[in-house]
């Protein structure tokens, strides 16, 4: 009697593992489908190195510029990368203050602030190779106000 209530329960694990989903890739769906539908949610937006901002860096070569904006809080965080060998400090910061002045003007904000400026930090570098190049990312994060 003991044996075959422990083959059923064998059984009985058997086949629930065979049907069983994985619960990560359930939750990735559900979150996927409703940030899908959440105007609030965090935006990602890759921006064109326009003829405008190509004069604020004229030596930086493989630049990307992108933007994390979330409507809710008016936050964006502005991410500038290029090669290690042409990048400069000065001109990313020109770059970022150019983008965030269009952002503003393209989305209605009248104001923005830095968000780590009481820490006396406009923004922060972070140094890493991708394959055998190595790149620096420029990244700081403002708060826009109407």
């Amino acid at each position: 009697m003991k044996k075959i209530f422990t083959l059923a329960a064998v059984a009985l694990f058997a086949l629930g593992s065979i049907f069983a989903q994985d619960a990560d890739a359930i939750l990735a769906e559900v979150a996927a489908e409703d940030s899908k539908d959440d105007p609030n949610a965090t935006q990602i937006i890759m921006l064109e190195d326009n003829d405008l901002y190509k004069e604020l860096h004229p030596k930086a070569k493989n630049v990307t510029l992108r933007i994390d904006y979330t409507p809710l809080t008016g936050e964006a965080i502005f991410q500038y990368t290029c090669i290690r060998s042409s990048y400069e400090k000065g001109e990313a910061m020109n770059v970022a203050m150019a983008v965030y002045q269009d952002f503003a003007v393209e989305h209605k904000y009248k104001h923005y602030r830095y968000a780590d400026y009481k820490k006396g930090t406009f923004g922060v570098e972070k140094h890493y190779k991708e394959g055998k190049i190595p790149y620096v990312t420029y990244s700081s994060r403002v708060i826009f106000t109407k």
